[in-house]
């Protein structure tokens, strides 16, 4: 239908602005069907309204969901909820895993401690691990603390475990924006943006109950229940799942022979709950609850076996206790002295509440205006176990092995470490349609807490920071082809307030606003083929504990850091083109130039060339990302796609400093070599066939140029394969088998621990059926 031209002013959180909205649908399948019509006029604009529940892609050939008029153009994936039905993934990063340009690593099993990144599952998009996740448009991360790293310096970038969100039982679509097309989540989203949009009621009643099982004792339990009343106004969904699992398996890369992954079982458990009020078709109000709970064993890292005897553990033992010889590189198999922390009772576990309540009251052309309020609560604690053995005759795998651990095992009861983390806040949009023009505002006020209690002092420190971010977004029709979006953000971090638990308290940080432009472009040269062009300015704040950053010079000195916010600039750049109604490509390019990025560096000594020092300092830093995909349908039922990734970062000193030319992996020297502890390149395929009762698909992924001296092999093909059944409308069948050549591979590295120091499961499969009722 037509929209007339109105004129109305809407007064935002400190600016004031005018909005417009686009175009609305529920998409469900990445490939597209038809585009949406636009036609321009001379004086007036012209849009369909559009609300369908099947495949749906705009002029430009995005995917378009319901939340995608946030999207300012570029490179954008959808995996939408048919697409995770028919796979079964277990995690998040299993879906991820398959979008071009994304890049998981995982340490082979569920647990990770708090602070330490090697533990966890880190997700990057274009190279990059600045990304920004979300749930229903809104940050889940805390600007006080994250769980991977404290400090900016650290080998990683991102902001939490991608892993510890939310269960695939509650997801409805995940959106993956690479590069800056998602200006209005923030000016610190440098590699991307997920977005996870949840699962909410429609129509009747209706449940499902999903069990699985599998290799090493796996057990997976998935429970939903939804529908709406009150001629279809009131809307619920509610879930409920549990995920077990025993000790997993591996194939080692260094001997070759396959063990058990020796304490790496878990126990998660997952709620989801949603309910919306339709008052009419203009105002809604809904709430979300989203509750995610794991008990993990922790292992810390794999044992490396050429080195569990008598002669070598003692050797061990020796360079370490007595000649303070740690690492790999000066004590070989140093890795194993972690290997009693298992057998005694290591653990990580976590419990995660995140409530959302929204006021929808106004829509215009798709977009909503809405306030909401959140809180976000988490808890992170866990033992080491008995910690390192220090006695030399208790050798690994002997009977005085066996007796030490029954001595020294620990329960769950105990605990060396709790963390807690706390956001609350509030969140005003605003969207108004005003001829060609789509003007959109969005502000957030975080308030972000963070304690930690050192339970043998009997102390607790805290942190808290309060945060304003608005944006201001015109997206403007300029015809029917050619779409381009100016934007501003506006982001201000207070000062980190610390208190060290013994009456104590400290001020740091710098309290001011920055404004960050950003300009994105969208052009239909004819149906069927497209381009991109965005441009958008980089603002990340230092993490708190990064204000009190020392190091220690060559004659002992300890000096602050005094390091600066992060700032640079990001271009990305791509094409779409369909060769026919069967084959279509992309090509993405993205570069990205850190004036003053935070990194770990060895400097050398100005009074002394010969001496150099690790420091935290700014540095520049220089990446470059380039993406190749390729489909093609060979019926209705077979597709196969293709993937090329390829990413390179490049650092150098500035403000007269001098960086170490020794680009070697060095403990304290890691970010000198990002490039070597991720593969050089990345290939993935996948071929699937579907038809209406019969689902199969083959993945695969192939790293070449992995650096051995932190991985097994320089190059690895990893294959997955899955299988669905529809017995009949309300019974399905499937079965998946990951890994499926049962190769020895890794993709987290540490030159720390050595190689093959966090190997991923080998083969392992589940078999499940789903019914619904």
């Amino acid at each position: 239908m037509k929209k007339k031209l109105k004129k109305s002013a809407l007064l935002g959180i400190l600016l004031s602005t005018t909005m417009y909205g686009g175009v609305d649908a529920h998409a469900q399948e990445m490939n597209a069907a038809e585009p949406a019509e636009e036609t321009a006029a001379a004086a007036s604009y012209t849009t369909k309204d559009i609300d369908v529940v099947e495949m749906l892609k705009d002029p430009f050939g995005n995917v378009i969901t319901e939340q995608s008029y946030y999207r300012t153009g570029g490179d954008v994936n959808v995996i939408d909820r048919e697409t995770l039905e028919k796979r079964h993934f277990n995690q998040l990063s299993d879906a991820l895993k398959t979008v071009p340009g994304v890049l998981v690593r995982k340490p082979g099993y569920r647990g990770g401690e708090m602070g330490i990144e090697d533990t966890h599952s880190v997700l990057s998009i274009n190279g990059d691990e600045r990304v920004v996740v979300l749930v229903d448009g809104r940050r889940v991360d805390n600007s006080a603390a994250n769980v991977l790293s404290s400090y900016s310096e650290d080998g990683t970038k991102a902001m939490l475990d991608i892993n510890q969100i939310i269960n695939m039982n509650g997801v409805e679509q995940i959106e993956v924006i690479k590069g800056p097309g998602a200006s209005v989540y923030g000016s610190d989203a440098t590699g991307g943006v997920i977005n996870i949009i949840t699962r909410k009621g429609e129509g009747e009643a209706q449940g499902t109950l999903d069990v699985s099982a599998g290799s090493w004792n796996r057990y997976n339990y998935k429970f939903s229940y939804s529908g709406s009343l009150d001629a279809n106004r009131l809307k619920y969904f509610v879930s409920l799942s549990r995920e077990m699992s025993g000790d997993g398996k591996y194939k080692d890369g260094l001997t070759g022979n396959n063990y058990r992954w020796l304490h790496s079982g878990y126990k998660d458990q997952a709620a989801n709950i949603r309910v919306d009020y339709d008052f009419d078709k203009n105002h809604t109000l809904y709430f979300a609850h989203n509750h995610v709970q794991g008990d993990d064993d922790y292992p810390h890292t794999a044992p490396d076996y050429r080195y569990i005897n008598p002669t070598d553990w003692h050797r061990i033992l020796t360079d370490w206790y007595n000649h303070r010889k740690r690492g790999e590189k000066e004590n070989p198999g140093f890795r194993n002295l972690r290997y009693g922390w298992g057998p005694t009772g290591a653990y990580n576990a976590y419990n995660k509440n995140n409530n959302d309540l929204t006021y929808v009251f106004h829509r215009d052309n798709g977009m909503e205006s809405f306030v909401r309020v959140y809180n976000q609560n988490e808890r992170y604690w866990g033992t080491s176990g008995a910690g390192d053995v220090d006695d030399p005759n208790i050798v690994p795998n002997t009977p005085a092995w066996d007796e030490w651990v029954r001595q020294n095992y620990v329960g769950r009861n105990e605990k060396y470490w709790f963390f807690r983390m706390e956001n609350y806040g509030m969140q005003l949009q605003l969207g108004k349609a005003y001829d060609r023009h789509n003007l959109l505002t969005t502000w957030t006020y975080d308030r972000s807490k963070f304690e930690n209690h050192r339970l043998r002092r009997r102390t607790v420190s805290r942190m808290e920071r309060s945060s304003i971010n608005g944006y201001l977004q015109d997206k403007i029709f300029v015809s029917d082809k050619f779409e381009i979006t100016p934007s501003l953000r506006y982001a201000r971090y207070t000062d980190t307030t610390e208190s060290d638990g013994r009456g104590g308290s400290e001020i740091h940080g710098q309290t001011r606003g920055v404004f960050t432009p950003a300009l994105h472009m969208q052009y239909a040269f004819e149906k069927g083929t497209s381009a991109y062009l965005g441009y958008t300015r980089v603002h990340r704040p230092l993490r708190p504990n990064d204000y009190t950053t020392v190091y220690e010079d060559p004659y002992g000195n300890e000096l602050r850091a005094n390091l600066k916010d992060e700032r640079g600039d990001v271009w990305t750049i791509g094409l779409r083109h369909d060769f026919s109604k069967k084959t279509s490509a992309s090509v993405h390019y993205d570069y990205t130039w850190m004036s003053n990025a935070v990194v770990g560096y060895n400097v050398l000594d100005p009074n002394d060339p010969r001496n150099s020092f690790y420091r935290p300092v700014n540095a520049r830093e220089l990446k470059k990302s380039f993406n190749l995909t390729l489909q093609h349908r060979f019926d209705k039922h077979l597709t196969i796609s293709a993937d090329y990734f390829h990413t390179y970062d490049r650092y150098s000193a500035k403000d007269g400093m001098t960086f170490d030319p020794d680009l070697s992996l060095e403990d304290g020297n890691v970010n000198t070599a990002i490039n070597e502890l991720r593969p050089t390149n990345i290939y993935k395929f996948d071929i699937s066939y579907d038809n209406r009762k019969l689902n199969a698909s083959l993945s695969g992924t192939w790293y070449t140029g992995m650096n051995t001296m932190v991985f097994s092999s320089n190059r690895k093909m990893i294959m997955d394969f899955n299988i669905n059944y529809k017995l009949h409308k309300d019974m399905t069948i499937y079965a998946s088998i990951e890994n499926l050549t049962n190769t020895a591979y890794e993709t987290v590295g540490s030159d720390y621990y050595g190689i093959a120091a966090f190997p991923e499961l080998g083969r392992g499969f589940m078999i499940g059926a789903k019914y619904t009722f």
